[in-house]
């Protein structure tokens, strides 16, 4: 329950947005995950069993369960005020969104904010954007009060080239010329917070969150070869080419699919920096060069987590 009295809601709490939104708000508040054990800031509870809720350090409450298991959504949702929906990209995600919503219908949720992608559209070429959009519009025609935050790429992502990076020295990947504000998590998730503390003020609001300037994949690369003191290179990929090559790897022809693709998601309209992201925090949004101070030792030693 925030300060308001009000309670909220974070679904995807484990994931980089969900996590930096758990972590900003800072006041009590409810979160759904698959464990206890999973939740940013919190304990595991002994001895209750799942789809019950228990109470974790920091003022986190937990609900043990999921998208797809009705009846923890229901616990989950009772008197809950404000929702951040958020969650795992899958072929299921519309489904399991829409399952979320008529539960948060039947439990009286008013305010629904929504993690979305700069690109959503329902003719996009990625299957992502064509489920937010289908998201999107299915709130836009439900009663709930909505607010929709649309970031661009995130910087993160650029974590699961880091391997490559220090070992050939290289980033191999389709996004052609172009140029991306790509946008740190850290900084979507604290404006998803600055949003969850007075929904009111931003009902009915999309916002486009950008980094502060667009680069190249050559500029990343360049950027790189002066923080590591060695060169990188960009290798400029043909999308049919990182296709197979994450396919050779076990990755879902659903998602290579979509990550071949990517570049495609964006006009060049999609692609130019937005101010909304330093509105919404009170203070510039992380330029690239901080990130990469932030990650220099990821990218010396080639460890990183997947973010395929």
């Amino acid at each position: 329950m925030d300060d308001s009295g009000q309670t909220i809601l974070i679904t995807g709490a484990t994931g980089q947005v969900g996590g930096a939104a758990l972590r900003a708000l800072g006041r009590p508040v409810r979160v759904l995950a698959r464990s206890a054990v999973e939740a940013p800031g919190t304990r595991p509870a002994v001895g209750v069993p799942r789809a019950h809720s228990s109470a974790g350090v920091d003022g986190v409450e937990v609900v043990a369960g999921s998208f797809d298991d009705p009846a923890s959504l229901r616990v989950a949702l009772d008197n809950v005020d404000i929702l951040f929906l958020a969650g795992r990209d899958n072929p299921d995600q519309v489904a399991q969104h829409e399952r979320v919503l008529a539960v948060a219908a039947s439990t009286g949720v008013r305010h629904v904010v929504k993690l979305s992608a700069i690109g959503a559209r329902a003719d996009s070429p990625v299957a992502l954007m064509r489920w937010h959009a289908a998201v999107e519009e299915r709130l836009r025609s439900s009663a709930f009060a909505w607010t929709f935050l649309r970031p661009h790429l995130y910087m993160q992502n650029l974590l699961r080239f880091a391997g490559d990076v220090a070992s050939a020295g290289r980033i191999a990947a389709p996004m052609g010329v172009a140029r991306y504000p790509l946008v740190d998590t850290r900084d979507v998730g604290a404006a998803a917070a600055a949003v969850l503390r007075d929904p009111a003020a931003h009902a009915g609001a999309t916002y486009a969150l950008t980094g502060p300037a667009a680069l190249s994949y050559a500029d990343v690369a360049a950027a790189l070869s002066s923080l590591l003191s060695r060169p990188v290179a960009y290798e400029a990929l043909e999308p049919a080419t990182y296709r197979s090559a994450l396919l050779d790897a076990d990755v879902p022809p659903w998602r290579a699919d979509d990550l071949a693709a990517i570049a495609s998601a964006y006009s060049d309209a999609d692609n130019e920096p937005t101010p909304a992201l330093a509105e919404l925090l009170g203070r510039p949004a992380t330029p690239f060069s901080a990130f990469l101070a932030d990650h220099r030792d990821t990218f010396l030693a080639g460890a990183s987590r997947s973010h395929l």
